[in-house]
């Protein structure tokens, strides 16, 4: 009789608790994300058939599902200008974010074509298949040693066309 009580007791309190609405803890957005690769003190180059056109250096590189990270990075890039001469395009940064052909410069941004432009600002938006860096906030630099400041950039790395938004250009005079 004992048991019966018992068996209809455990049922009945079976039955009882599959109608409890049981909540789920975990949030629908809340997915870590989690880097696949990471490496230290890494260097990537990218090749084509002609020469070696794109070199990342970065003290910490971190690969992940839809994008890279890199930490103290360095891009290189070779091109030539319309007389057929090598061209060195340097951009450093505190943070490198790459999805695709995108790269995005955050922090100490610093731009350097050989001895010609060197720019510095806070971001900077660079598409590798296009060549054009774009930016939303003030930089300042050097162009062919004069100074320049302004908002905006817009840079065409293949067509050599540069323009800003509130740009202030000081021509550096050489009195003879």
């Amino acid at each position: 009789m004992v048991i019966r009580i018992f068996i209809f007791a455990l049922l009945g309190l079976s039955i009882l608790s599959y109608f409890i609405p049981v909540e789920d803890k975990t949030k629908k957005g809340a997915t870590e994300d989690i880097a696949l690769l990471t490496f230290t003190d890494s260097t990537m180059y990218t090749l084509t058939t002609d020469s070696m056109h794109r070199i990342v250096d970065s003290k910490e590189a971190l690969r992940y599902k839809d994008r890279d990270v890199m930490y103290d990075g360095v891009l290189t890039l070779k091109n030539k200008d319309k007389n057929n001469k090598e061209l060195t395009d340097v951009l450093f940064s505190d943070v490198i974010i790459k999805r695709g052909d995108d790269f995005k410069f955050l922090n100490n941004v610093k731009f350097r074509r050989d001895n010609s432009i060197t720019l510095n600002t806070n971001e900077l938006l660079y598409n590798d298949k296009t060549g054009i860096a774009t930016n939303t906030l003030p930089f300042e630099g050097t162009y062919f040693n004069n100074y320049i400041k302004g908002e905006n950039i817009y840079l065409n790395l293949n067509k050599y066309h540069m323009k800003a938004n509130k740009a202030h250009f000081e021509v550096e005079v050489e009195k003879k």
